[in-house]
């Protein structure tokens, strides 16, 4: 029997030194892993703010990125229609223009203008050829079409500062696509940082950790009990080997079945303790592994929070280009509104004139025909005057040879004075010229097709 004790004392002494080995390799991984607790306790928060705070400035730049987005957007699209009815206008204008080059001044019209034109250059030439101030080659030159009456270069001048103008918006466009790819350059940056953040913030990382803490703590509550158990076993095995050894005659009546029935639960019990040791194991690495990870998602944190800082400065600038951008095209936009406005009202004013010659030829023939008809009827009033000054005339004669030569003269003075004599006095200027039939005809049909089209 003190044999057999003998064996279950030495399984059981390699079983507690074995058991204390794996506890104590428990407490030290319990000791890193509460190292490891505290470092994510501390990490945490610094990430959640971190992270967060690179998600909020994204959502500033997706928001600022919209705003330059639809302002991008809206000068491309005014610059578009813009651009698109200055070449409507030019093209209307030249169809204008051209119908005036085409439009002949009548040569009634142009005598008369030079004729004009020529007296009064010769009575301001008389005032001033003393000193030289006129010369032959800047006599104007004879107008012979309409289009001879256009200021052809204020044309070209509000032609060439609309163009402008749209060159600049133009340019605004260029400027605010620079802006958007630099916003877009950024924001593909932070969300390719935000992308490779290798940790979820869903999840708390400080109620990860309380959880594995919790498997460990009853993990290491296990093992300390089966440790004991260990312990008791391997002090009554060995008190009844003392037992054995001191007293011969007890080996007759101790039992040690139950001794031997526990000893041999040993391997059961040590693999216990191992698989309690393989769950601190696999607990601490994962929170070592958290750990570890939350350090570098840190650092790499910390780097886009100082870029953030950086970049904060950066937006401001971009905001500022933003505002000036705004600003810039809106006294742009007013301006060229302004002159297109102003191009649209040159086309109507020139084919207002085209039509306001036509009813010029219609008032020139009409006012030949009054002047006609007035000294036509000056003609006859003037014979009926003259007819009746003749009959007064020979009236007072016959009375005269009658009676005068008894009448004394101092009797009635006025009675010797001539008979009454009316006369017309024409008062007119410069004659209008004359015009053809054919011209008046061409006029009135020209005001017909107008009429026409503006009904």
């Amino acid at each position: 029997m003190e044999q057999k004790l003998l064996e279950l004392t030495s399984a059981s002494q390699k079983a507690l030194l074995r058991g204390k080995d794996l506890c104590s390799k428990a407490d030290a991984l319990v000791k890193d892993c509460k190292r490891d607790v505290e470092n994510i306790e501390r990490t945490y928060p610094k990430l959640r703010f971190f992270w967060g705070e690179l998600e909020v400035q994204i959502k500033n730049v997706e928001t600022l990125k919209e705003f330059a987005l639809k302002q991008n957007k809206f000068i491309k699209q005014f610059h578009a229609i813009k651009e698109k009815e200055l070449g409507t206008i030019i093209d209307d204008m030249e169809n204008t223009l051209e119908i005036l080059r085409r439009k002949s001044v009548d040569p009634a019209i142009c005598k008369s203008a030079s004729n004009m034109t020529t007296e009064n250059g010769e009575n301001q030439a008389a005032e001033v050829s003393l000193k030289g101030l006129i010369e032959p080659e800047n006599l104007e030159k004879e107008k012979i079409t309409l289009f001879d009456y256009v200021d052809e270069q204020s044309i070209q001048e509000l032609k060439i500062r609309t163009q402008e103008e749209l060159n600049a918006i133009q340019q605004f466009h260029n400027d605010s696509t620079n802006l958007l790819k630099n916003i877009d350059i950024q924001l593909d940056h932070f969300n390719l940082m935000l992308n490779n953040n290798s940790i979820s913030l869903e999840e708390s990382g400080i109620g990860f950790a309380d959880l594995k803490c919790q498997i460990q703590e009853r993990a290491t509550s296990t093992m300390a009990e089966t440790l004991m158990s260990l312990m008791r076993h391997y002090d009554q095995v060995s008190g009844a080997l003392k037992a054995s050894q001191s007293h011969t005659e007890a080996n007759s009546i101790l039992d040690i079945s139950v001794l031997v029935k526990d000893t041999d639960e040993i391997p059961n019990i040590v693999e216990e303790l191992n698989e309690a040791l393989m769950i601190i194991e696999s607990t601490s690495e994962e929170v070592r592994v958290r750990s570890r990870i939350y350090d570098a998602s840190l650092e790499e944190a910390t780097k886009i929070f100082h870029e953030l800082e950086n970049f904060s400065s950066n937006m401001e600038d971009i905001v500022g280009e933003i505002k000036a951008i705004e600003a810039d095209f809106e006294k742009r936009k007013g301006m060229v509104e302004r002159l297109i406005e102003e191009s649209w009202n040159l086309i109507g004013w020139y084919e207002e004139f085209l039509k306001s010659y036509d009813y010029m030829l219609l008032e020139i023939d009409r006012r030949n025909e009054v002047r006609e008809m007035h000294e036509k009827l000056a003609e006859e009033y003037l014979s009926k005057l003259e007819n009746l000054y003749i009959e007064e005339a020979q009236n007072r004669d016959t009375f005269f040879q009658k009676h005068g030569r008894y009448l004394p003269i101092d009797l009635c003075p006025p009675l010797t004075e001539p008979p009454i004599r009316f006369e017309i006095i024409q008062h007119e200027g410069t004659r209008l010229p004359v015009l053809s039939r054919a011209a008046i005809e061409e006029a009135q049909d020209n005001l017909l097709k107008y009429n026409g089209r503006d009904q």
